[in-house]
Order: C-alpha cells, then structure tokens, then sequence
C-alpha cells in the first residue's frame, strides 16, 4: 500500500485510507467485499483490511456480514458524515476524475457538471445520483466525446451523460434547455489549470 497522504486531500494517514474511504462513501450503493475492494483499489488485502478497521473504530464506517463477506458501509450517524462525505466528493468525485480526460480534447472552451452530482457537490442534500451529467461548451469531435465518456463511465462505474453545446448558444442562452441548466447548481471544470500542469 502507498503511505503518502493523497495530493487533493492531505489529511489522511495514507492514499489507500483516502482512496478506500472515498469508494466507501461515494460508492455506498455499490457495497463491495473487502477482496474485491482490494483489487479493484489495488490496495494488498491484508492493508486494506486494516485500513476498514481503524475506520470502523473511528466510528466513520459500518461493517455489514452478507454470508461470510464484510462489507463496508458509511456510517450515516457519525458526526462527521455530512461534512466529510462533501470533502471527498470534491476531492475523489467526479470532477476531479473527468477534468482530465476534457482538458485534453480539441475543441472544447468550457465544460461542467450539472444536475444531481453539481448539486451534491454544492452540498444540496438528497441520494447518491445514478448518473453524472456533463456539459462541453465548443465544438469537440464527437466520437471522441463518445470515447472519453465509456472510459468514465467504467472508471466512475456511473453512466456519464454528455451534452455538447455551442459557445454562441451557451452565452445567448435563450432555450429553456440552457436557461434550466443556468439556474440549476453547476461545477465549472478549471480546463486552464489541468492544461497548465500536463507534460
């Protein structure tokens, strides 16, 4: 297992802590065993069983028994749950994991999420949304939108949907589709940023 602290988050004692927290907490409708959560964090199992326990006795996980497999859960009545479920979303969520893959397209002025996530991500309550809603402002080429969203979609284990609009309609935004979307919550990907630190 990695020991330093993860680079978005440093307050954790390691990155496999901060790693399997955030699948814990943004992922708490896809339950995992611990062995399978090992593999897919690529954490070794032994490290990541006491990485789930030092959590539970930290009162932020619960363990659940489905046969002979522990699975980990939030724990929803810790003090702390609210607070540090937004943390990690802004650390471990979508937007960090998609800006990436947009900065690197051509074609592409602005782009954001929107809808439920956005509005997770603003700290608006409710459940953990199915899908992410994405918009690009620009005119990329769209198979290699297509492409970027199915290796999202694996890599987030969500649908990411993507809506491709034009700079002269974004800024007129004179349909209700981009009138309702203004008004709605939004997360503005900083592009320039990601693009400022690629080699």
């Amino acid at each position: 297992m990695r020991t330093e602290a993860p680079l978005l988050l440093p307050i954790f004692r390691s990155d496999g802590q901060g790693r399997l927290l955030a699948r814990v907490y943004l992922g708490a409708d896809r339950p995992a065993p611990l062995a399978d959560l090992a593999r897919e964090l690529q954490i070794d199992a032994g490290g990541l069983t006491r990485e789930a326990d030092r959590l539970e006795r930290a009162g932020l996980v619960r363990s659940k028994r489905v046969g002979r497999q522990r699975l980990l859960e939030p724990n929803t009545d810790s003090p702390f749950y609210a607070d540090l479920h937004a943390l990690l979303l802004k650390a471990f969520g979508p937007a960090t994991v998609i800006a990436p893959l947009v900065a690197a397209l051509e074609g592409v002025e602005r782009a954001f999420i929107f809808g439920s996530w956005a509005a997770r991500y603003r700290g608006e309550r409710g459940p953990d949304p199915v899908d992410v809603d994405l918009m690009l402002v620009g005119r990329p080429v769209r198979s290699e939108v297509a492409r970027i969203t199915r290796v999202l979609t694996d890599e987030l284990a969500r649908e990411i949907n993507a809506t491709i609009i034009s700079s002269r309609r974004w800024s007129e935004g004179s349909d209700g589709f981009v009138r309702e979307v203004r008004r709605g919550p939004t997360v503005e990907l900083d592009l320039d940023r990601v693009r400022e630190f690629e080699p």
